[in-house]
């Protein structure tokens, strides 16, 4: 049996996919640990975030059918994802273009197809890489959430919907509601009072999973889809790697430090070298 196991939420198995320096830190990072696990929940947000950016930028490519109008449209600053798609852009289809003002229309349309047939090899990696390299187990027994556990499939020209509306009876089979009214009753309790004390700005997506748990708790016919499970992801990703896990590991202190603290976990923040450190 492993003595520490480190569990990892979404913004560290996005940010080893980001570029090699934040990669490296974390590998580092986890050789202090016997066992690393994640959950079905951080599966969903990795896919929601990671993959689904790459299905976007997959997408532009093929309507717009040009490289660099693509890139400088999707990593305008005034985009919340302008950060992630430009490391997509760098890191992961790597295909290196002169600039906008400078290239040919016949060169832009070839890098637009060498980037778009990339990606179609990128997509499906990255899931692949998070099921069955990233860490030692991916634990998914008790929600097994079912839009998680679905593949990125391309079609004949596009992939399929990533992460379709969940509907009981339809295309959903997870136990997500079961889930939280076994296991996250107390917890709620517990997580209202802590935040009692806390600054509404430092609280406030604690304080939304908190009116999302009571909601089905309180209510038997409540069915959640992927959305609120990924407003709850941080809390539902600790809840379900709780009976293995004895640290949690991530980015997010404000949410992982009382989250960890109610679980009797020992939250480790990943923090990363500054530029004039590497």
């Amino acid at each position: 049996m492993p003595r520490t196991v480190a569990l990892l939420d979404t913004t560290v198995q996005v940010d080893r996919n980001k570029f090699a320096a934040r990669r490296d830190r974390i590998e580092e990072i986890l050789k202090e640990y016997d066992w690393k696990v994640t959950t079905s929940i951080c599966l969903l947000e990795f896919k929601a975030t990671l993959i689904q950016q790459c299905l976007t930028i997959h997408d532009r490519l093929q309507l717009v059918g040009r490289y660099t109008p693509v890139v400088d449209y999707l990593t305008e600053s005034s985009n919340s994802q302008a950060k992630l798609r430009g490391h997509i852009f760098r890191n992961l289809i790597n295909v290196f273009a002169p600039s906008s003002f400078d290239v040919t229309e016949e060169r832009d349309r070839r890098l637009a197809e060498k980037a778009r047939l990339r990606l179609e090899k990128v997509i499906p990696r990255l899931y692949k890489w998070f099921t069955e390299k990233s860490v030692d187990s991916v634990l998914k027994d008790e929600i097994a959430c079912t839009r998680a556990l679905e593949a990125p499939v391309k079609k004949r020209v596009a992939f399929g919907v990533n992460i379709p509306k969940c509907k009981r009876g339809t295309n959903k089979s997870c136990r997500v509601e079961e889930f939280i009214r076994t296991k996250a009753a107390g917890f709620t309790k517990q997580l209202e009072a802590e935040l009692a004390g806390l600054d509404d700005k430092d609280s406030h997506q604690l304080q939304r999973t908190c009116e999302l748990f009571k909601r089905v708790l309180d209510n038997d016919d409540v069915e959640l889809s992927n959305n609120d499970c990924r407003r709850a992801g941080d809390c539902l990703i600790a809840l379900e790697g709780s009976e293995h896990a004895t640290h949690g590991l991530s980015t997010n202190a404000s949410e992982w430090d009382p989250i960890c603290r109610l679980l009797s976990k020992v939250f480790v923040k990943v923090e990363y070298p500054k530029l004039e450190e590497l």
